[in-house]
């Protein structure tokens, strides 16, 4: 985050275009992200999403996972909590 001349941290600038899912193939990507969105309300999603990601690699790990791939789900599983709670903390940023 760049920091203006007075030393502040400049606010969160709106999202840009951001294309994804074209699945590697020769068609054009299936999804964007479109320009212009609010910072802070692209975070609420983004931590919606995060949180959604732990709830559901957690109940894999605990339920559906193969013994031998247990430690790796794991792993993925603590990815996704820090992810929620980098993006929750960034968030609750904004708002404060």
């Amino acid at each position: 985050m760049k920091k203006s001349d007075s030393g502040q941290l400049e606010k969160l600038k709106p999202t840009a275009e951001k294309t994804f899912c074209n699945c590697e193939s020769s068609h054009p990507p299936l999804f964007a992200i479109r320009p212009g969105i609010d910072a802070a309300d692209a975070l609420v999603h983004a931590c919606l999403l995060a949180r959604g990601l732990d709830q559901i690699v957690t109940d894999y790990a605990q339920h559906h996972a193969p013994e031998r791939s247990r430690d790796m789900v794991w792993s993925m599983q603590h990815c996704a909590e820090s992810l929620s709670a980098i993006l929750e903390s960034l968030l609750d940023a904004q708002e404060a």
